[in-house]
């Protein structure tokens, strides 16, 4: 533990109306027992970006929560922690409950059962629920902190990771939203050498899923129009990248494919109906599917008999990092040739004091991966 902390007090960044980002001085954090206070080396950007133009939230967000991914190093403990203050660590997004199915079986803590959302509307759990980040600072008592955007965040000890001594900030800060959810992805999905697989709808969670598909010796097909983001997919070392309107985009797939005509896995990244068509008629019989992107609550027709049926279509999609595949993801971003993807998809860095300029480049699309420093 650290010494009296009572003088001391914490940057937040808020969007406190649409295309508004500014920084608010609030309490120091307050961390109660399995809780530690974790100084932010690095924020990620995900969907702020969104947010600060349409001023929309999730569920777990509002205009002064924001950020769900970090790294950084643990300042506070609380007595009997397992951490030491000066440890180098990794936040996975959330805070599950440790206790229900998901929890016990090593799954993502985001589908966790405290998170009640098949009984709400458009799958938002009420903004009283404890689990997820929305209730860090409630079971704390404090003023500040739950969230990670901040120069200090609070953090449950179940949801942090100590970091290997040659894994910098810089690359580890890819463990959630970029590399972290794409490989629970890539596991579940099963891909492997030998493999194609075709990613559609790419920003930079399409991005992680490239970099973990050819990670494990799959050929990448990607689909896609965006010069910046297709020049970056051919850095990273994909072996055709397909514009999906062109009249014989599916040839085109069948030609890298050959006698399976069609890919053995699809990675969407969008959640749009335009690249949801797309990925489901480039998989091959018995491929797989896997949503990786959202566009909100709306629906998306399928035919059963002719899409998933006759074709054998396996269809899922998640959200975050299993906790089964923490250790396997840490190792993987040791890797040199991962860093290297790393680099190639964080193509942009700005202080938290300049984070409306940082959301303004996401809207742009003409970017990767956009982190953000709270300590400038």
């Amino acid at each position: 533990m650290i010494g009296k902390t009572s003088d001391r007090t914490n940057t937040v960044l808020t969007i406190p109306e649409p295309c508004t980002a500014a920084l608010v001085t609030k309490p120091y954090p307050v961390a109660g027992p399995g809780f530690v206070i974790v100084e932010v080396a690095v924020a990620p950007v995900c969907n702020e970006g969104r947010i600060y133009r349409d001023h929309q939230f999730e569920w777990h967000d509002s205009p002064e929560h924001l950020g769900h991914e970090g790294v950084g190093t643990i300042v506070e403990t609380s007595p009997g922690s397992r951490f030491e203050t000066g440890d180098r660590v990794v936040v996975f997004q959330g805070n599950s409950c440790r206790e229900c199915f998901v929890c016990t079986q090593g799954l993502s803590p985001t589908h966790c059962l405290g998170i009640p959302y098949e009984g709400y509307d458009d799958g938002m759990a009420p903004q009283e629920v404890t689990a997820g980040l929305l209730g860090i600072e409630k079971v704390n008592g404090s003023a500040s902190g739950g969230f990670g955007m901040a120069r200090y965040r609070l953090a449950p000890e179940h949801m942090v990771a100590r970091l290997p001594d040659n894994l910098s900030f810089h690359h580890a800060a890819a463990a959630n939203c970029t590399l972290g959810c794409t490989y629970t992805a890539a596991e579940e999905a099963g891909v492997k050498g030998g493999d194609v697989v075709l990613v559609g709808g790419v920003g930079f969670i399409g991005l992680g899923a490239v970099a973990n598909a050819l990670h494990r010796g799959a050929s990448v097909v990607v689909l896609g129009r965006n010069p910046y983001r297709m020049d970056l997919c051919r850095r990273l070392g994909v072996t055709a990248v397909i514009d999906p309107g062109s009249p014989d985009w599916l040839d085109q797939v069948h030609a890298v494919t050959g006698d399976r005509r069609g890919a053995d896995v699809a990675f969407e990244g969008s959640g749009t109906p335009y690249y949801l068509d797309r990925c489901m008629a480039g998989l091959r019989r018995y491929g797989t599917l896997f949503s990786l992107g959202f566009t909100g609550s709306e629906g998306y027709s399928v035919s059963i008999l002719n899409d998933m049926m006759d074709r054998h279509i396996n269809w899922t999609g998640g959200h975050d990092v299993r906790f089964r595949d923490r250790d396997g993801l840490l190792r993987m971003l040791c890797d040199p040739a991962v860093q290297g993807w790393v680099d190639t998809i964080v193509t942009h860095t700005y202080p938290m004091s300049r984070a409306g300029e940082a959301f303004e480049t996401a809207l742009t699309k003409d970017c990767g991966k956009i982190y953000l420093l709270p300590q400038e």
